[in-house]
């Protein structure tokens, strides 16, 4: 669940500084004694819909001392001084607290409290999309941005909120909020692009909070695509996702013009 990911911890990247040869960059990761043991343990667990065996597979980040990279990081030093507004922080800070990744979207109005059977669905959907997210997390261990920024550019990146407890790729906001707005887009074509670009929007404000590369961002949105795809092979899933139909309440013209009107002033 979201409120997992959003444990913290303080990179002491003083001493990695010190890297003069490149080369070396590329063996920096996340490391594992920094993880926080209840996500560990939601890896030995494993998924609940889903199999460990699913052939679910996610390509390599760009390495630590590639053009990609310092480009990255490059961008996030750059938002970091022209999208860091007071709207921004203060959400940042919603999103980054204990929260459910769905409370984040009810917030908005975009799903009514009194939805439940919407909400169970989500939650049996993001409890398998969250053991995917870690096992790959922890297979690549990527570092945070601000484990890089000095050494690549030679500039230390401010963070809005403290790094979590956890790798860097694939982002996690992104890809939960992701396959929430993927459940509700197969609820309400209608309103499709509102909700997955209402996810976007989380997934880039972690990038300005200085947590998350952009390729992290697009990498969580892919492996939501790719775990939902994966649960829509399941007949019960699919009966389960119809009565849901059924039940759900789509949010009114005033929550979606609103929402609308955010993207607009936040580009």
């Amino acid at each position: 669940m979201l409120q997992l990911l959003c444990a913290v911890v303080l990179f002491a990247v003083t001493s990695l500084s010190s890297i003069a040869d490149e080369g070396e960059l590329n063996v920096i990761r996340f490391p594992i004694h920094m993880w926080d043991k209840a996500l560990l343990d939601i890896i030995d667990i494993g998924p609940l819909i889903l199999s460990r065996d699913e052939e679910i597979v996610m390509q390599p980040h760009p390495e630590n001392d590639s053009d990609i990279t310092k480009k990255e990081l490059e961008y996030l030093l750059h938002i970091a001084q022209t999208e860091r507004s007071e709207d921004n922080i203060r959400r940042i800070n919603y999103e980054n607290g204990d929260v459910r990744v769905f409370d984040i979207f009810k917030r908005e109005g975009l799903i009514p409290d009194n939805n439940y059977k919407v909400l169970n669905l989500l939650e049996m959907v993001d409890n398998d999309y969250l053991y995917f997210t870690l096992f790959f997390k922890k297979h690549f261990s990527r570092p945070r941005p601000s484990q890089l920024s000095e050494i690549v550019t030679g500039t230390l990146l401010d963070l809005v909120i403290e790094n979590p407890h956890h790798a860097a790729y694939p982002s996690g906001h992104s890809g939960q909020t992701y396959i929430v707005a993927l459940v509700l887009a197969d609820l309400d074509p209608k309103n499709a692009d509102v909700y997955k670009q209402f996810s976007i929007d989380v997934a880039h404000r972690r990038e300005i909070s200085g947590v998350h590369y952009p390729s992290d961002s697009e990498a969580g949105r892919q492996l939501a695509r790719d775990v939902y795809a994966t649960l829509k092979k399941i007949p019960a899933f699919n009966k389960k996702l119809d009565d849901v139909k059924e039940a759900f309440i789509k949010p009114s013209k005033d929550v979606i013009t609103a929402v609308n009107e955010f993207k607009r002033y936040y580009e």
